[in-house]
């Protein structure tokens, strides 16, 4: 079903009103300065740096009064998660800043700005109570101005509460905090089923705070839709870009003021002619109003995913000017794209073209604050180099700096909502759920590079392996929760399509928690993989900076337990998958890796081969480690790719010579079966392409053989089945490379195998 038709247009008045009924802060740039700089509009002073912080257990609760002495309290810095800070806190912790406004704002509009507390805030300034905010990943703001007191010292005051779930046996099963994986996940600390598994608390001011001041008029929110035309052709004649802005007004009587919207490029440079300047007039109410601007974008460059074009972006520049002087001003960054899918097939198109997804499962930190714009950056890089074009943020959402860096570098986005197996059935929790996914919206909107949005990551009624967890397992649990959710997103957003839940269909996890890895090679008739791979060990250095030394063979019950502690499942690695331990911890290592890789690998390409027919997209599980564990991720948590990386990086070659087999090994004088694909996702057809494969032995080339071929585009093609396998008894090597005329280069595979003497079993 195509999420974008003629009529979307008309639905977007839904959009808006769900958008702009929450205020939002939206600036051109961060805060950098402790005093505002009368040159700049909007005025912004930072409130980040040394606070003050009390852990609120058995403290009064008027420790928001001006005149507490708080000389005493922990210094901690903001932004900052309280754990980064060295402080295992949870529940409710006070923090308290103090700062001094210039006179010179003297008549500005102030507006006091958070863009992320985990989890819940009540704010004070000078004594005097803003508000409540709850969930860890929404920007908030309340407009102070009355409340400052200029020339002298103010005093900040944020009561964040961030609580462990309630206490008892099913607690993980009937959770009230809207945190996702930072609640209750494999990958936290002390993993998902333990009785530790909600130590390391995510919370505090983990995003900037600061103080905005404006003349009169503050852009409390600005959502852009970035149209192309409906061929979406590139560059766009009939490109659109639409805002709508919600404004709070500080004035008396209605006023006229003049909108000017411009739209330039972002990092490059066009073919086409400046874009027309669009100006409206206004009259300008007392307290909340919106308004819309639109300004034609003849000529647009379109955003296009990274293997299929250039992720062009525009500024769009937003000012409001009373009798030409500056009120206030907002930019943000956008791309002109469209999205369409086909839930039934599971086929993404983006600008029209379809497009297979080669995704990977996404949880950079545990602890937000330490995620940098430049971090998330050098993350994506990697990603990209390991031919990746999807990321799906696993059940939470990121800092605002991985989705500006997905929009710069062309990676689609698989959004989850934070919802994560089973949470309570009750009026607060519901309501908690679909206030936040309008905020999810809110926050998210203009960013080109998410396309759809996912909502609850397998829940209670599509999971009856919970019934083996939890003695008091409902079946039905959750179902009007998603049902709601689903209809919420779709309303707040009917530009991007809504995938209701993550299902544990599309979570095969063969070789893992069922079957066997080899089950891979089999047909899948899932449209959708969202899920796949196993654990393995980090390289040793990494492994010996968590794990104790007396502690790196484990041969008791606490030793394993620092292991299981850092997400190691024993059950998984030996008995289901059968990874062997060997005689030492190099060589255990090396099994883990070992079998992580060949499931990759095996698995991504058996699910290419099948692209279309029926998959869709695929998506690893994980890229990195989120914390210093030992988990499902190709990426060790100081960055360092393991083997599986590698493995992923050769079976996702946006042009592939996949190798396809039933068996690595068969007896001697028994004809082995391997054949040889080319799967080509990229829109360009290569001509004069020449396919070669050797069969060697020890460096020596036993077999060797080329054959003259044409690649579609966007294709998935059987081209020979491999001749002349070896029937003696040996260890063999299969390599195949593929070069074409104007393929950006040479793109190789290999595979090994062994043929067994007459009397061994196949191993495999």
């Amino acid at each position: 079903m195509s999420t974008r038709t003629p009529s979307t247009r008309s639905l977007l008045v839904g959009l808006w009103s769900l958008l702009l009924a929450f205020p939002v802060a939206v600036s051109a740039a961060p805060p950098t300065t402790d005093r505002p700089s009368l040159r700049e509009v909007p005025l912004q002073q930072n409130l980040g740096g040394t606070w003050r912080a009390l852990p609120g257990r058995l403290r009064p609760a008027g420790l928001y009064a001006r005149e507490i002495d708080d000389r005493d309290w922990l210094e901690v810095e903001v932004p900052s998660n309280w754990f980064t800070e060295g402080h295992d806190l949870a529940g409710a912790v006070w923090f308290r800043r103090t700062f001094e406004v210039p006179t010179d704002v003297r008549g500005k509009m102030a507006t006091l700005v958070f863009e992320g507390v985990d989890y819940a805030a009540d704010v004070w300034i000078n004594g005097q109570y803003l508000g409540f905010h709850e969930g860890y990943f929404a920007p908030f703001s309340f407009e102070v101005s009355d409340h400052l007191d200029l020339g002298e010292t103010n005093v900040l005051t944020v009561r964040v509460d961030s609580p462990l779930e309630r206490p008892g046996p099913s607690w993980s099963l009937n959770k009230r905090l809207v945190k996702g994986i930072f609640g209750h996940h494999d990958a936290r600390p002390g993993g998902a089923w333990s009785a530790r598994g909600q130590e390391q608390n995510t919370g505090g001011i983990w995003a900037p705070v600061y103080l905005q001041f404006t003349d009169r008029v503050h852009i409390a929110a600005l959502a852009l839709d970035a149209r192309p035309g409906e061929e979406a052709t590139d560059p766009d004649p009939k490109a659109v870009l639409s805002a709508r802005l919600s404004l709070t007004a500080r004035v008396k009587k209605s006023t006229p003021v003049e909108v000017r919207l411009q739209v330039v490029p972002e990092g490059f440079l066009p073919t086409h002619s400046p874009f027309p300047r669009s100006e409206v007039r206004y009259q300008l109410r007392p307290g909340a109003q919106e308004l819309s601007v639109e300004v034609p974008c003849p000529g647009a460059h379109l955003w296009w995913p990274w293997d299929r074009g250039q992720p062009r972006l525009y500024r769009v520049h937003v000012t409001v000017l009373a009798d030409g002087e500056v009120m206030d001003r907002a930019s943000e960054v956008v791309g002109f794209r469209r999205v369409d899918f086909d839930a039934a097939t599971g086929i993404f198109r983006i600008n029209g073209e379809r497009h297979f997804l080669r995704g990977t499962n996404y949880i950079a930190t545990q602890w937000l604050s330490g995620m940098s714009r430049e971090r998330y950056g050098d993350d994506l890089a990697l990603m990209r180099r390991a031919h990746i074009n999807a990321i799906r943020v696993h059940a939470h959402l990121g800092a605002r700096g991985l989705y500006q860096e997905a929009d710069r570098r062309g990676l689609l986005i698989w959004q989850d909502f934070p919802l994560q197996w089973g949470y309570e059935e009750t009026p607060e929790l519901h309501q908690a759920v679909m206030t936040q996914a309008q905020e999810m919206v809110r926050y998210l909107y203009n960013h080109p590079s998410i396309v759809i949005w996912s909502g609850h990551n397998e829940p209670p009624w599509d999971s009856d392996w919970m019934k083996y967890k939890y003695a008091d397992y409902r079946p039905g649990q959750n179902k009007t929760l998603d049902d709601d959710l689903a209809k919420v997103l779709r309303k707040a957003d009917p530009t991007r399509p809504v995938h209701a839940v993550s299902s544990n269909a599309e979570h095969p996890w063969l070789g893992w928690y069922s079957g066997t890895w080899l089950d891979y090679a089999a047909p899948t008739s899932v449209p959708l993989i969202t899920e796949f791979g196993a654990q393995a060990l980090p390289h040793l250095g990494t492994l010996r900076s968590f794990i104790p030394a007396a502690a790196l063979w484990p041969d008791n019950d606490r030793e394993w337990e620092h292991w299981t502690y850092h997400n190691f499942q024993p059950k998984e690695t030996f008995e289901l998958a059968g990874v062997d331990m060997g005689s030492e911890l190099r060589q255990w290592i090396g099994n883990t890796q070992k079998y992580q890789s060949d499931l990759v690998q095996l698995a991504a390409e058996s699910y290419r081969r099948q692209r279309f027919a029926p998959v869709g997209g695929i998506f690893q599980f994980m890229f990195v480690e989120c914390w210093p564990a030992i988990s499902w991720a190709v990426v060790d948590h100081t960055r360092r790719p393991k083997p599986g990386y590698y493995a992923l990086q050769t079976a996702f070659q946006p042009v592939l010579p996949s190798i396809e087999w039933q068996s690595r090994s068969w007896p001697a004088g028994q004809p082995g079966e391997v054949s040889l694909w080319v799967i080509n996702d990229l829109r360009e057809s290569f001509s004069d392409g020449r396919l070669t494969y050797a069969i060697l032995e020890k460096d020596q080339v036993l077999f060797e053989e080329e054959i003259r071929i044409d690649i579609p585009a966007d294709s998935a093609r059987r081209i020979t089945a491999v001749q002349s396998l070896p029937t003696e008894a040996g260890s063999y090597d299969l390599t195949v490379r593929l070069e074409a005329k104007g393929l950006p280069a040479t793109a190789t595979n290999h595979l090994a195998f062994e043929v067994l003497p007459e009397e061994a079993d196949d191993d495999s």
